[in-house]
């Protein structure tokens, strides 16, 4: 098996432990997240690391991540990259490993340094006034973004943190950043990118008033359009999820017991 690491310069003094990870990974920090992919928070020299690891990928972009595409590990950290050259928050980008074994990457590793924001489904716990305030301060994010023509296509409640600094006022920063799009697009893509947002809809409802005020854009057409395209992504989610319960029940269903001729005679 082939194991290609590609470091950011500044961390470079961490190369003998990022280059440990592919055979120490299962035993390092802590876990903080597991599902399809799985996420560690761990300490060297004095750097708290987020260490992530792409596991299940399914047999078609095995081959095109190790032979054709960029792996999602080096997207994460190529894109971080480019939010912080943007000027954009993002967890500092310290490596990225592919694991290549016989022409298939096997897995990958994103590594990136530790951000103590909270995620913004957080909010949801917050008092109405101070929620209002960290919506209007999205708004004006996800302006600025669109405006720069940066899009994350999974921007969600999960891949978005906030933070309060010393004067009051709250920043935002990306995470998850393996599917971006950089480049012009129009009013409707623009709200296709907010469909994600699962939030109330109150507060989607103030959160559109204030992008449109920021952007100029006209309100109720902000409003409504992206909830179209979120009706859209909920029936898409729904229909999807009836066809694997269907899947699942039409292949947990016993097999089919042909009987003999004997049987059918004593039958």
């Amino acid at each position: 098996m082939s194991i290609h690491v590609e470091m950011a310069p500044q961390y470079e003094f961490l190369r003998d432990y990022i280059e440990d990870i592919p055979g120490r990974f299962n035993s390092m920090g802590v876990v903080v997240h597991k599902a399809r992919n799985i996420i560690r928070v761990d300490v060297e020299k004095n750097i708290k690391l987020v260490i992530k690891s792409y596991q299940q990928i399914y047999l078609f972009n095995r081959f095109f991540y190790a032979n054709l595409l960029p792996s999602k590990a080096k997207r994460a950290f190529n894109y971080a990259g480019k939010l912080i050259n943007k000027g954009f928050q993002t967890p500092e980008p310290v490596a990225y490993i592919e694991c290549v074994d016989n022409g298939l990457m096997k897995e990958s590793y994103f590594i990136c340094t530790y951000t103590d924001s909270l995620p913004l489904k957080n909010i949801l716990d917050l008092p109405r006034e101070e929620s209002r305030q960290v919506l209007d301060g999205l708004a004006s994010f996800t302006a600025h973004l669109h405006a720069q023509d940066i899009y994350h296509k999974d921007f969600s409640v999960g891949n978005i943190l906030y933070k309060q600094d010393e004067t009051g006022a709250y920043s935002f920063s990306l995470v998850d950043n393996n599917r971006m799009k950089f480049g012009h697009s129009s009013f409707a893509y623009r709200m296709k990118n907010m469909r994600r947002l699962d939030l109330p809809l109150p507060m989607l409802a103030f959160y559109c008033q204030q992008y449109a005020r920021a952007t100029g854009e006209n309100e109720l057409l902000t409003l409504t359009t992206m909830l179209n395209y979120r009706k859209k992504r909920m029936l898409f989610r729904y229909r999807k999820g009836q066809l694997k319960h269907f899947f699942r029940r039409f292949l947990s269903l016993p097999p089919v017991q042909h009987l003999s001729m004997e049987q059918k005679k004593a039958g």
